[in-house]
């Protein structure tokens, strides 16, 4: 019989999803709502959810490394999480006026985020890029903004450019040159380049990815957050740093707690409510976000920044965010998430050194492990902790292979495949499973000569 391919697996494997994807096709432009749900020639449909595990609507079960896109800490559907939410929901979804919970959240999240003097809360991490750089900008009265290659920071136009090469060049059609001239792209790590752009002090703000790129694909080096810390005070710039995914994961306080280098503004997202939709916040200093303060006609209309939103700060994702946060304060999510992930990370560089497999697993200095294939001439006094190498390629074809090969295995990452979002509630079994899974993903990957081999 011959060997079937991994394509023809898994068409065969998720058939339900296959034909869900032509149904979706035929109502939404590319059959999911997000652009990193999409996977070719289908991606898999989700039925629910619970702890580390996930099942899909063929009623194949797998191990979950996504975790609301690196939210859930706690896993999904955690029992003191869930049973604020039911609570709630039957006192009210939306008062269409201010909650008390919000002040109790609000505290909570001042506790624990050393830059967070003042709160307000919005409805995602764009949000929150987006009006805190409208804050920079009213506070500093300067229009620029520095952002680092690779970095992501949400739908916002004026952060539509970096991420990608090339860097100047917005990531989507449609965003008008306008909104993109002020905003300047960088390498990261490089103090003379952050320097260079900040000394004829026309820059409002510089914006990071609080880890690095993309969860840390491309780290910080640590003396750099005190580089940033420095020169932005010297040049009258403000300092905001993107925690939408690190806030809460990768300390308690986010990485301005774990690294001790507090920035004057932090985005926060889907970690202020454990993923329940529809929370954000923007985190910071007390004399910039009282920019938002109701004083005169002569300041509302012409000084002060605006801020609307339905949803903001609403019951059903403040009673979340508590019980959430109250766990997460204690530190051991934290602990834990971390211990997996060192013992993740391991575990697949073992499976890989055994094939002679070119590359490297790392964990980013926290909970989210990385995979690279390929040469790199720092693997020998790299600790596999932060990864500094900003030249390095992952293949698209190799990570959505990867993927398609580990979902057939019962292990579902992001459709990119390279990455994996530990949380507390991963347990032993899980940890070995996934690793059984990686290597069997890798011997049909060498079979389909998918991967390089020899060091």
């Amino acid at each position: 019989m011959p060997i079937l391919s991994t394509l023809q697996r898994y068409e065969t494997k998720f058939a339900k999803s296959k034909a869900l994807f032509e149904r979706a096709r035929k109502v939404m432009p590319r059959g999911v709502s997000h652009d990193q749900w999409f996977a070719d020639p289908f991606p898999i449909y989700m039925s629910r959810a619970k702890g580390s595990h996930l099942w899909d609507v063929d009623g194949n079960e797998y191990v979950d490394y996504y975790g609301g896109h690196g939210g859930k800490m706690l896993g999904h559907a955690p029992g003191a999480v869930v049973a604020a939410v039911q609570d709630q929901i039957e006192k009210g979804t939306q008062y269409g006026a201010v909650c008390d919970l919000a002040v109790e959240w609000a505290e909570l999240i001042q506790q624990l985020v050393p830059s967070a003097e003042l709160i307000e809360f919005m409805n995602s991490g764009t949000e929150a890029i987006m009006y805190g750089i409208r804050l920079a900008r009213a506070y500093t009265r300067r229009d620029k903004v520095v952002r680092f290659q690779f970095h992501f920071a949400g739908a916002y136009d004026a952060v539509s450019v970096g991420n990608k090469k090339p860097f100047d060049v917005p990531v989507s059609a449609g965003i008008l040159p306008s909104t993109v001239k002020d905003t300047v792209v960088i390498p990261m790590n490089s103090e003379e380049a952050l320097e260079n752009a900040l000394k004829n002090r026309d820059v409002g703000v510089v914006i990071a990815e609080a880890a690095g790129s993309s969860s840390g694909v491309v780290g910080i080096k640590p003396s750099f957050y005190e580089s940033m810390r420095k020169l932005t005070t010297q040049y009258g710039t403000l300092l905001f740093f993107d925690e939408v995914v690190t806030g809460f994961r990768y300390s308690p306080g986010g990485v301005q707690a774990a690294v001790g280098v507090t920035p004057d503004l932090t985005a926060l997202g889907k970690g202020v409510s454990g993923v329940m939709p529809g929370a954000g916040a923007i985190a910071g200093r007390k004399d910039i976000m009282d920019l938002l303060l109701l004083k005169d006609e002569e300041w509302n209309r012409f000084k002060r920044v605006s801020h609307s939103g339905t949803f903001n700060a609403n019951p059903i994702c403040a009673a979340a965010g508590i019980a959430y946060l109250k766990i997460i304060a204690t530190g051991e999510p934290t602990r834990v998430a971390n211990q997996k992930a060192r013992q993740l990370r391991d575990a697949l560089q073992r499976q890989m050194d055994e094939r002679r497999i070119a590359g490297c697993a790392y964990d980013s200095g926290f909970s989210v492990v990385h995979v690279y294939f390929g040469h790199c001439n720092r693997m020998g006094p790299c600790d596999r902790a932060v990864c500094l190498n900003a030249d390095k390629t992952r293949d698209p074809a190799a990570g959505q292979a990867l993927f398609m090969n580990l979902a057939l295995n019962g292990v579902k990452t992001p459709t990119r495949g390279y990455d994996a979002f530990l949380s507390a509630v991963h347990t032993e079994d899980d940890v070995k499973k996934t690793v059984a899974a990686f290597g069997r993903s890798l011997d049909a990957l060498l079979e389909e000569k998918k991967l390089p081999q020899g060091n």
